[in-house]
């Protein structure tokens, strides 16, 4: 009976093994981004403008309009893609003939070479118009002229 008691006794002495494992629960919660309201591909055309009036020649409006949840951020950026005369003058296909782009609320030039332009606590609808201006840079030869940009909205 001694036997059968100490063999118990052992039995219930047997440590049980145990692991652990840690969990990590982690992200980042960030507001909805802000939906485009206007088309995603705009044409600023200027018809045709003789040699010697493009500075005279009216600027074209691009609309451009966001709605943005409360508390919105982002940030706006441009690359030309033939490149640039200046951080604010894009290249056209003609020698001596860019295009500048102004932001349509102050008529402040935007940076075309990548540098962005930031906005915080938009709400609602939000106005990101544009206006194309065609800038003179010495003597130019008639024809056709084309000029490309991307715009490109970050929302933070």
């Amino acid at each position: 009976m001694n036997y059968v008691v100490l063999v118990l006794a052992l039995l219930s002495a047997t440590a049980h093994a145990a692991d652990t494992v840690n969990i990590t629960v982690s992200g980042t919660l960030t507001r909805p981004p802000c939906t485009m309201s206007t088309a995603s591909s705009l044409t600023a055309n200027f018809g045709n403008v003789q040699t010697d009036q493009v500075d005279e020649a009216s600027t074209r409006n691009l609309p451009i309009q966001l709605r943005c949840p409360a508390g919105s951020s982002l940030t706006v950026s441009f690359a030309a893609s033939q490149g640039t005369h200046s951080a604010t003058i894009a290249k056209t296909n003609v020698n001596n003939l860019g295009v500048s782009m102004l932001w349509a609320s102050d008529d402040s030039t935007a940076n075309l070479q990548g540098t962005a332009k930031s906005f915080t606590n938009l709400s609602g609808s939000v106005d990101m118009s544009m206006k194309a201006k065609l800038i003179k840079r010495g003597d130019l030869t008639p024809g056709q002229f084309t000029s490309a940009l991307v715009m490109t909205i970050n929302y933070l």
